[in-house]
């Protein structure tokens, strides 16, 4: 191969929620823009996701979601155990898939087979994340286990030929802070209203990829639509896999594949602390209310820049009523574009080294 050669990548997607799903997403369709070809692997619903938006994607990977309870993440030390066992589950799959495609490159949202095996098959490895930090053990157990956990991820980190980081921040060493990615808002709002058979006027938007808090909050959002004192809003929500649930102005239309032109045509969004439902929010300008997971040290973080807790709950009402309709400017970011330059170059040079 020429040191020219664009790469075939193999990029894995970890399969909890869909946040990481409709990132990979931007940043594979920006790779395939500039030439490379891409290959996706997940699983379950994730890659049910991607599989609905056009790519190739393996359905091979297990991760087990958090355990929920109450609004509260727990069982954290058997969540990282089933974690490995799930991951090691993974690696025969990924180890095939790798060695009848034969990437040059391969780039892990999160997902953990993909770069233990690239590292086995001396493959340049990228990942990506926004979570640098773990921090969700609360027992004595937990903290043990989440010690060793910690230690692995950031030798992860720092073995990596790239790390890219779709957040604003300063670069350095193997690390590449390119801002967030998004997908681009395709319908206005009332194309998207009309699409979904929503009615013209004021609109919630109760958002999230299933958490094990969704029917907890939703219900506790349809309630606080209901008595906010707001005359003629109507209530859409997204995410959904379970039992409808039901009302005179709520429309739940369950997983949707463009829920940022949903975002955008919004009034006001409400959702778990996910970062992609927050960083659609800030593209399209629309003011959003968290409510993270307690002690889930992700979403409590992402909440927490924003001026939420879980205890915000409580005041959904009030919150709904104060912030309903209070848009700011629509915001541009570009994370796709930096980090698939970078992404790119260090196929180059791994091409490089073959020639």
């Amino acid at each position: 191969m020429s040191p020219a050669t664009v790469p075939k990548v193999l990029y894995g997607v970890s399969p909890i929620g869909l946040g990481h799903a409709k990132r990979s997403l931007v940043l594979a369709e920006e790779l395939e823009r500039r030439g490379a070809e891409v290959r996706l692997f997940s699983g379950g619903k994730a890659a049910e996701f991607i599989q609905g938006s056009g790519f190739r994607v393996d359905d091979i990977v297990e991760d087990p979601v958090p355990h929920v309870s109450d609004g509260e993440m727990t069982r954290v030390a058997l969540w990282y155990v089933r974690s490995w066992i799930a991951n090691r589950r993974t690696i025969p799959r990924t180890r095939r898939l790798l060695d009848a495609y034969s990437p040059d490159l391969v780039v892990c949202d999160e997902e953990f087979s993909g770069m233990a095996v690239a590292a086995e098959r001396g493959v340049k490895r990228v990942f990506v994340a926004d979570e640098l930090a773990l921090g969700f053990a609360r027992t004595w157990a937990s903290r043990r286990i989440e010690t060793r956990v910690d230690r692995w991820y950031r030798g992860l980190q720092d073995s990596v030929d790239l790390l890219i980081v779709p957040e604003p921040g300063e670069s350095g060493g193997n690390r590449r802070f390119v801002g967030p990615i998004v997908r681009a808002i395709t319908k206005s709002p009332a194309d998207s209203k009309a699409f979904y058979g929503l009615p013209v006027g004021g609109m919630v938007l109760f958002a999230t990829s299933g958490s094990g808090l969704w029917r907890e909050l939703a219900l506790r959002v349809k309630d606080a639509v209901a008595n906010a004192g707001l005359a003629g809003v109507s209530l859409v929500m997204t995410g959904n896999r379970g039992p409808k649930i039901r009302g005179e102005t709520v429309y739940d239309l369950g997983v949707v594949p463009d829920n940022q032109n949903l975002v955008a045509a919004a009034d006001l969004v409400v959702s778990t602390a996910g970062k992609s439902t927050i960083d659609e929010a800030a593209a399209a300008g629309t003011p959003i209310i968290v409510i993270p997971i307690r002690h889930h040290a992700e979403q409590e973080r992402n909440a927490a820049a924003l001026g939420y807790t879980s205890a915000d709950v409580s005041r959904l009402p009030e919150l709904v009523r104060d912030m309903f309709g209070k848009r700011q400017p629509q915001r541009s970011f570009n994370g796709e574009v930096e980090a698939s330059r970078a992404i790119l170059s260090v196929g180059q040079r791994s091409s490089a080294t073959e020639v």
